[in-house]
């Protein structure tokens, strides 16, 4: 069931219904006042609503897109079978799109117009700062998968998104910036290896995230180059989901 953000159940009496599609496509607070009143609340009840929206929308409801409201009452299924929808976390995680959005473009200028990802690479001869995203990516990719078997979408959730925002952006890409801004021979082999790093971060979460976001993903997904003799999907839903590599490289980072 899902409730308004104060845990109060949903109802055209109480005038804080949401439809959803206001939430894909924004609404502005006057829209919003209008549909209150070609309800059928009386003039107390009205008020009432009317105050409610006002405090809880005072800009109305920005834009958010299927994405951000699909991932969002994806992460609220831990709380049983009652969801109190908040906005606001919608809005958090449109948010978070369009810094996916970003990751990917930086990915995409930094690899090249000629960059072609390697068939497979050597974890070991890699930066400890590429050895280190390589790993937390192996135990998000566990995390979310028995997470999946487990029917538990949170923490499934929980972690595409830690991973992607605490440690592929927060601290991944901050950290190969010096290397691929730079363009001296000293650091060729150590920028070929953050490159090949960061197009398996990207390449892979894409896929880890997909069921979670397809439409944004599938469009991300189709930037990325492909290996020289790979034989490509037509869309990221035939490609496979991504599983835990038994690569010990954690042993490498030490």
């Amino acid at each position: 069931m899902i409730r308004d953000a104060h845990g109060r159940k949903i109802s055209k009496s109480l005038g804080n219904v949401i439809d959803p599609l206001d939430v894909i496509n924004g609404i502005t607070l006057e829209e919003l006042l209008k549909r209150l009143e070609e309800g059928n609340l009386d003039p107390n009840e009205l008020e009432i609503a009317r105050e409610g929206k006002k405090k809880d929308f005072p800009d109305g409801i920005p834009e958010c897109g299927t994405n951000a409201l699909r991932f969002a009452l994806i992460s609220y299924t831990s709380q049983s079978d009652k969801i109190n929808l908040d906005i606001k976390r919608v809005v958090g995680y449109r948010q978070w799109c369009n810094k996916l959005w970003n990751a990917i473009r930086f990915a995409m200028v930094k690899l090249g117009g000629q960059y072609t990802p390697p068939a497979t690479v050597v974890v070991s001869q890699m930066p400890p700062i590429c050895k280190w995203i390589l790993s937390v990516l192996n135990k998000a990719i566990g995390k979310t998968v028995s997470s999946l078997e487990a029917y538990k979408f949170t923490d499934a959730t929980s972690a595409i998104y830690s991973w992607w925002q605490y440690q592929l952006c927060d601290v991944f890409i901050e950290a190969i910036k010096p290397y691929l801004f730079n363009d001296s021979q000293e650091f060729e082999s150590a920028r070929a290896a953050c490159r090949d790093a960061l197009w398996i971060c990207q390449d892979t979460g894409l896929r880890l995230l997909h069921p979670f976001m397809p439409y944004v993903r599938e469009e991300l997904w189709q930037w990325l180059p492909q290996p020289k003799y790979s034989c490509r999907k037509g869309s990221i839903m035939l490609s496979e989901y991504p599983s835990v590599v038994k690569v010990n490289t954690q042993d490498d980072c030490k």
